[in-house]
């Protein structure tokens, strides 16, 4: 295998979901199609994806909710939209600075071709909002500073044969949830002024830079620094670190004084590919990204994730599987019982060419364990709550560039029993999904259905047709 096909089946962990490669060590996202050459160097590409979805939300078991007095059953909700996870566009270039070495860039940016208009300040679809750094390359690996997945992320291609649509289990139940922005700071968790989801006037206003989220694992992060080795008989590793410039002074956390430290963010991986077999394992790390400022309490708690992954392709189709396990550290206050909880999780997926085309499915499952406080909930997994998620599909190759594809999906989240009584359970849902039958309230104790959140226990059964043009 020469070093272009090494350096293809490598990178094709860089971003799960999307037709990655590169033709040398640069890091990249979405191959620029083959017929268009660059202009002096520079290479416009993108991906565009749309989904028609049919969604079905399931009630869920009875919850305990707080603010609504006794148990409370979300309701059904039957709804159809335009689903378009992934969809880029974007410019890369680079020159020869000589002696082997070269100077490179990629600015990228998420587009929306329903036109679904963000009306907030903070919004995903600014150029630089994907995958974009400028660096240097030579013949000790790849520098490179900017917003960019991290090598956990990055982890995903190497066990993921699911490209068509948002169904692949890759930030969904593997890496928790997805996320962009900065490392946060919990006095200005995200958005800018009284119109956005923070500050008070007491805390001060932050920027319109969004801040990632405290509990995905499938992150891109901005302020980030990243170094990948050369490529040697098929192995390359990957590290990286962000800067955090959202920090805090010590005695700002809040009226009990308690001390808020400077949030950190480490991320590595090792991939090696060889023949038709491709490994990999990836390693993140968090810290003070969930700090509890009540007294007594811990400000820096250490958040971290493992996972291992292959893929074999055998000629006419792959298998690809994952195996992830986050722990969550303990940020309970004072004796209180411990807060941490382990979510162990696993995905087996594949294809198989047939036609003109190829059929892919997927099983994927997480579960909260090791949990010291039963009623715990933590992002999208909850203790005790086993959730599920299956794919099915079928795509039909039109051409180099295009494709069209039908699937279903479904995500079952399950619910637990709590030692107080309490029910809770589990929230996975899609990549930037639809708005969902939202967490029950006072107000609404049936949910609203009015932004992207799930409520805890609900199944979730979607069926799509779709087309895919990359260019």
């Amino acid at each position: 295998m020469n070093k272009k096909q090494l350096a293809l089946a490598v990178a094709a962990a860089v971003a799960p979901g999307l037709a990655a490669a590169q033709t040398s060590v640069t890091p990249t996202s979405i191959v620029p199609s083959p017929g268009i050459a660059s202009n002096a160097g520079i290479t416009f590409y993108g991906r565009l994806d749309e989904t028609i979805m049919y969604d079905k939300y399931t009630k869920s078991a009875p919850l305990t909710v707080t603010g609504v007095t006794g148990p409370t059953t979300v309701s059904e909700v039957k709804k159809g939209d335009i689903y378009s996870p992934g969809n880029a566009i974007g410019f890369r270039g680079r020159e020869d600075l000589g002696g082997g070495t070269s100077a490179w860039f990629q600015l990228e940016m998420g587009v929306n071709p329903d036109a679904r208009n963000e009306v907030t300040a903070s919004t995903p679809n600014n150029w630089g909002s994907r995958n974009s750094a400028v660096g240097i390359t030579s013949g000790l690996g790849d520098i490179f500073l900017g917003n960019w997945d991290t090598p956990y992320k990055q982890t995903f291609g190497v066990w993921n044969s699911v490209t068509s649509g948002g169904f692949s289990a890759a930030g969904i139940l593997i890496g928790q949830a997805d996320t962009t922005g900065a490392l946060n700071n919990v006095l200005c968790a995200g958005g800018v002024g009284t119109t956005g989801s923070v500050t008070t006037a007491a805390q001060g206003v932050c920027t319109s830079e969004l801040t990632a989220s405290s509990t995905a694992f499938s992150r891109r992060v901005n302020n980030s620094v990243q170094y990948w080795t050369p490529i040697i008989s098929g192995f390359q590793a990957k590290l990286m670190t962000a800067l955090y410039n959202y920090q805090s002074p010590g005695s700002t956390a809040g009226a009990t004084g308690q001390s808020l430290p400077k949030a950190k963010e480490y991320s590595a991986s090792v991939a090696w590919s060889q023949g038709p077999l491709s490994l990999g394992v990836g390693y993140d790390s968090h810290q003070g990204l969930r700090p509890n400022t009540g007294a007594n309490g811990i400000v820096d708690p250490k958040d971290t994730a493992v996972q291992i992954g292959a893929k074999w392709n055998f000629g006419p189709g792959e298998v690809g599987v994952g195996y992830e396990q986050i722990t969550w550290g303990n940020t309970a206050t004072g004796s209180a019982t411990d807060s941490g909880m382990k979510v162990p999780a696993y995905v087996v997926n594949g294809r198989w060419n047939i036609g003109p085309g190829a059929v892919w499915g997927s099983y994927a499952g997480a579960e909260g364990k090791s949990c010291a406080t039963s009623s715990l909930v933590i992002g999208t997994a909850a203790c005790g709550a086993k959730a599920k998620m299956y794919s099915l599909g079928y795509d039909y190759v039109l051409s180099k560039r295009t494709k069209m594809y039908v699937a279903y999906n479904k995500i079952d989240n399950g619910t637990a029993t709590a030692s107080n009584g309490a029910v809770i359970g589990s929230s996975y849902y899609y990549i930037a999904g639809p708005a969902a039958n939202t967490q029950p309230s006072a107000a609404f104790p049936g949910g609203q259905g009015t932004n992207g959140s799930l409520a805890q226990g609900t199944d979730v059964t979607t069926i799509g047709v779709g087309i895919q043009h990359v260019f």
